[in-house]
């Protein structure tokens, strides 16, 4: 049975992307002013020493532009890797775990088919090679089987 489960963005996702979307939008007003001012259309800021006091705001907006933005997002990314990678750990572990107990059921039945076989009055070549001569004779020899495939199929 295989169930599907849509997932909803959450609230954490939507912020993220209009914090972006934020500074997009923040870096594109502030060189357009810077542009504005440099060219002399912006009346207020045509002087120059107000044009020099934002010109270290717009490179520090620019620089977290290209240089945290993308960063995060690279965060992002490996953090998403390392989820993956935690899970493959996780089902490896897992895989690991079933085959020793599996392994450990096997050497189990080994040991009982072993017991058995071990109880018989003759060793099962001399009962196969003797059976006529044998005490224990064909039928005998049939409990032995049926016993030791009880064990094996269990």
């Amino acid at each position: 049975m295989t169930t599907t489960t849509q997932q909803t963005p959450s609230p954490f996702v939507f912020a993220e992307a209009l914090k972006s979307w934020g500074m997009v939008i923040l870096t594109f007003v502030f060189v357009a002013l810077y542009g504005l001012a440099l060219i002399g259309k912006l009346k207020p800021l045509a002087d120059a020493s107000m044009v020099s006091r934002i010109e270290p705001i717009i490179f520090v907006i620019i620089g977290y532009y290209f240089g945290r933005l993308p960063a995060q997002q690279n965060e992002k990314t490996l953090k998403e890797e390392i989820g993956r990678q935690t899970q493959k750990a996780d089902a490896a572990q897992h895989a690991k775990e079933q085959a020793l107990q599996s392994r450990e059921a096997l050497e189990e039945k080994l040991k009982s088919v072993s017991a058995v076989l071990n109880t018989a009055p003759m060793s099962v070549r001399e009962i196969t090679e003797n059976s006529d001569k044998s005490g224990m004779g064909q039928n005998g020899f049939r409990v032995l089987m049926s016993a030791v495939l009880q064990i094996v199929n269990s």
